[in-house]
């Protein structure tokens, strides 16, 4: 079994493997069920690339990302990553 904080440090480990940017925060851990499956849902937020935003659109745009990882709680598996969306300010 996979206790949070292992499941952290694998979407951690996941994350500088999938993604460009940094520094990665961690911003909410949840446990859910996810497709029959208990999982750690871990939000890890990083830097946007606002150079890939068009310019009008930077103006309102959030400063960083949000990306969630669920990682099963049996095995460590990483059985998704997802955006997660932020409300509006």
């Amino acid at each position: 079994m996979v206790d949070v904080k292992q499941a952290v440090e694998i979407a951690k480990v996941k994350a500088r493997e999938m993604l460009t940017g940094g520094p990665y925060n961690l911003e909410e851990i949840e446990r859910e069920s996810y497709r029959d499956r208990d999982v750690w849902s871990i939000t890890i937020s990083f830097p946007r690339d606002l150079h890939q935003v068009p310019s009008v659109a930077r103006l309102g745009a959030d400063p960083m990302q949000y990306k969630r990882f669920l990682i099963d709680v049996e095995t460590g598996e990483l059985v998704a990553m997802k955006l997660r969306e932020v409300a509006s300010r």
